[in-house]
């Protein structure tokens, strides 16, 4: 029987002797919880978890080989490494008093024109 496009149809899938309550995704015949269970479709896959969490949430499949829900997602490793030379917070606050400017050097020492060139 041909997939419906009503968006109205409820999810086929059955928990415990009872069926899902849940609407069914767009030209499809189960939620986004139970997707995984029509053998037809090829737009999700089950999350594989990992060892010490097992996981089947349905997740979008993508360009990666084995497509993973946030919570189980592998993030690459770190691109930016700080260098090691640079000041700290606490050693840029201590700077020496002559590094400041008093006011009489912070007055403009010509009348500049307030018309700005192209």
């Amino acid at each position: 029987q041909a997939h419906t496009t009503r968006s109205s149809q409820r999810c086929l899938a059955f928990v415990d002797d009872v069926r899902c309550s849940n609407p069914s995704l767009p030209m499809t015949r189960h939620c986004l919880t139970h997707i995984c269970q029509d053998v037809n479709q090829t737009l999700f896959k089950p999350c594989q978890g990992s060892e010490e969490v097992p996981c089947n949430k349905p997740v979008p499949v993508s360009l990666a080989e084995e497509p993973c829900c946030p919570l189980h997602l592998r993030l690459p490793p770190q691109m930016y490494v700080p260098e090691q030379g640079l000041p700290g917070p606490a050693e840029l606050d201590a700077a020496p008093a002559e590094l400041y400017l008093s006011a009489a050097e912070l007055q403009p020492s010509e009348s500049l024109p307030l018309e700005f060139s192209d």
